[in-house]
């Protein structure tokens, strides 16, 4: 089972998005920003879902300076929904660390974690 590593803002809620969408798919933890992305670059957990206002800052900070920016990305922002086509891309390009806005929680969610119990 892979393990997702949930931080910033709503972890709850996109906990249980992430559990009402893929049940049984995905082991979710709630971690500082910090701890999921050290244990991402670890390999301990698989993925890092961040979550701020903005769907880059906050969202995606520790994950770029820790994971790198090649494997970090944006997958919506403020008025700006996330895009099948667009999640896909940015997972078969190799990343592992996913931001998004608070705003997108309930659209964004199921199709990342789709997405990403496909691969």
């Amino acid at each position: 089972m892979k393990k997702i590593a949930i931080a910033g803002l709503q972890r709850e809620q996109i906990k249980q998005q992430i559990e009402d969408t893929m049940p049984d798919t995905f082991e979710c933890y709630i971690l500082t920003d910090m701890d999921a992305a050290m244990k991402v670059k670890s390999g301990e957990m698989d993925y890092f879902i961040g979550c701020c206002n903005t769907g880059a800052g906050g969202a995606l900070a520790m994950a770029i300076a820790i994971i790198g920016y090649g494997q970090s990305c944006t997958i919506a922002k403020p008025s700006i929904q996330a895009k099948h086509d667009e999640v896909q891309q940015f997972i078969e390009k190799g990343c592992v660390a996913f931001g998004l806005s608070i705003e997108h929680i309930e659209h964004a969610v199921p199709i990342l974690t789709k997405l990403l119990a496909a691969k």
